[in-house]
């Protein structure tokens, strides 16, 4: 065989590992990626949201959702046996949680239908991201 077959069949196999790593690359699934929670983007996200005539600003978003993400880390099983599905947009107990921890640092500077809204938008926000799951049924154990 002449080198000049050789060097094309070569090239052709290049060629051909090449597409095939293009074409891979273009079929994969947006889903393939991890979600990712980005606290800045969720402030943002809610600020706009929440509109112009809103008496809250970043600042004031970023300190509930903060206080939210600890309350679940609270809430946050230890094994996969004790899995409980958590609320999206706010639990009673989850609003009740950041308004004392609010309350204790800075005084009672936002109401609880307040923080429900910010907690509302924040739901916006992993949806937006496509960070839900499937609705549960609200009477199952």
């Amino acid at each position: 065989m002449s080198p000049l077959i050789v060097g094309a069949l070569l090239v052709a196999v290049l060629l051909a590992i090449a597409a095939a790593m293009v074409w891979q690359e273009a079929v994969k699934r947006p889903g393939d990626q991890a979600l990712t929670y980005v606290l800045e983007d969720a402030v943002r996200f809610v600020h706009g949201q929440l509109g112009a005539d809103s008496e809250l600003s970043e600042d004031d978003i970023r300190r509930i959702l903060e206080w939210e993400v600890i309350y679940l880390q609270g809430v946050t099983p230890r094994s996969d046996r004790d899995l409980q599905p958590v609320r999206v947009g706010g639990s009673e107990d989850a609003v009740q949680f950041i308004s004392r921890q609010l309350t204790r640092r800075t005084g009672p500077r936002y109401s609880h239908d307040t923080i429900a809204a910010v907690l509302e938008g924040e739901a916006g926000y992993l949806a937006s991201i496509g960070a839900l799951g499937q609705p549960l049924d609200e009477e199952a154990p």
